[in-house]
């Protein structure tokens, strides 16, 4: 699928690239598309798209007398100095001077091992092969949760405050039990997503009888079913090392696939009582 995916983008390169176009194309979550594209191809979709615009405007340089400022625009620069910046980040030096290079065309590696060019170019991708933060993982049948919450925008490191609001209100109604849990629910993936669109709810497990949200607070249900659990040990702030690895490397392997819905986190352990290192993270995926 992935591979699919990368062929797509080759044969597409100067169309917009949206993870939910890709997403179609793969026929992935769109939730998830993106964290299994850069779980195994060892780049953003960003990243992959820029990189091959640059590496066909090498090969312009070498093989035409075309205008650099011409060969930047379709690269989808629009100054002539942020595509010198860009090239020569990438290829070590300007484009005037790799034009007038004898050395023969070759592109820096990259870990997937696909370059710009033709589909023999997308048969040589590699997937990525990761054993660093693994953890582990079970599939479970979670029950459904109805869950008081109050919805946080931006940042996802900075959603302890809304926690901090939602336990001290649980606490006030005398909702906060032996078995109340809190979660975290997450709708956008913070490595595409520009910060200031993020989207979460921090909440508290409730009865099913409790229907009256306090002010500023939502009523939020998540549905039952199966679901990938990761066990994330230690800081809430390396959790997307364990989100890389679940999505990146087990759940390619694991046959299954993830459904089209969010991601939520419980988190087994007081934050304010335990040391970060101690701290026990459950991602919660939805399978189909």
């Amino acid at each position: 699928r992935i591979r699919r995916v990368l062929r797509f983008v080759q044969e597409h390169l100067d169309e917009p690239m949206t993870p939910e176009r890709l997403a179609g194309v793969a026929h992935l979550s769109t939730f998830h598309f993106h964290r299994i594209f850069s779980g195994l191809v060892g780049e953003s979709l960003s990243e992959h798209v820029r990189r091959l615009r640059l590496e066909r405007a090498a090969g312009e340089l070498r093989r035409t007398d075309r205008a650099v400022i011409d060969i930047a625009l379709d690269a989808g620069y629009d100054a002539h100095e942020a595509f010198t910046r860009a090239f020569a980040g990438h290829f070590g030096m300007p484009p005037s001077k790799y034009r007038a290079s004898m050395a023969p065309l070759a592109f820096p590696v990259v870990l997937c091992g696909v370059h710009y060019g033709t589909d023999e170019a997308v048969n040589r991708f590699v997937p990525l092969q990761e054993g660093s933060r693994m953890i582990d993982v079970r599939i479970e049948t979670l029950p459904a949760r109805h869950l008081v919450g109050i919805a946080h925008h931006g940042d996802y490191q900075q959603i302890g405050q809304a926690f901090g609001r939602i336990c001290a209100l649980a606490e006030e109604r005398g909702l906060m039990g032996a078995d109340t849990l809190s979660m975290g629910i997450y709708y956008h993936d913070p490595e595409v997503t520009p910060m200031s669109a993020l989207r979460s709810h921090a909440c508290v497990t409730v009865p099913a009888s409790f229907t009256h949200a306090p002010e500023g607070c939502e009523i939020v249900d998540i549905a039952g079913g199966e679901c990938a659990v990761g066990v994330h040990r230690g800081p809430y702030r390396n959790l997307h090392e364990s989100y890389r690895w679940m999505f990146g490397q087990w759940l390619p392997s694991s046959g299954r696939e993830a459904a089209d819905a969010p991601a939520s986190e419980i988190y087994v352990n007081d934050p304010l009582s335990t040391p970060e290192a101690e701290l026990i993270t459950h991602i919660c995926v939805p399978l189909r």
